[in-house]
């Protein structure tokens, strides 16, 4: 495995852990984007009450755009659907927190450095799914 890969994986693993951390259940996909499987394995797979999220999680050292090929896109929107989830791209440079952009659509996706100005930190996220609102406190 490359340096890259390696810290990549890192990075994955230590996401997935922030996210068992704010209470969620949590799947990391081994050898998730290796090319070893049949079907589509997302980087991460985070469950909580009522919601489910499909991750591609990205890092890179040094702030440039990422291409997501549409194939891979095509995949992690399927799983997403079949889990009745919500997929998401993260995003993480060097030296920045993870940032979020949800995906719906397929085909090539290309991420910016400054499309992530307003992309989801996790807090935003997890905040989104996990929150209630008031009507939902006076039931």
């Amino acid at each position: 495995m490359s340096l890259a890969k390696r810290k990549g994986s890192a990075h994955e693993r230590a996401l997935a852990n922030k996210l068992w951390d704010m209470g969620l259940a949590v799947l990391r996909g081994c050898s998730s984007g290796g090319g070893v499987r049949k079907r589509f394995v997302p980087d991460i797979v985070a469950i909580g009450p009522g919601f489910v999220l499909v991750i591609e999680a990205k890092y890179r050292s040094e702030r440039s755009s990422i291409r997501i090929e549409g194939e891979k896109v095509e995949k992690l929107l399927e799983f997403a659907r079949r889990a009745r989830g919500d997929a998401y791209i993260a995003v993480k440079f060097k030296g920045d927190e993870w940032r979020f952009l949800p995906i719906t659509d397929g085909g090539d996706v290309v991420v910016k450095p400054d499309d992530l100005s307003n992309a989801y930190t996790l807090e935003q996220l997890i905040n989104k799914y996990m929150s209630k609102s008031l009507t939902e406190y006076l039931k």
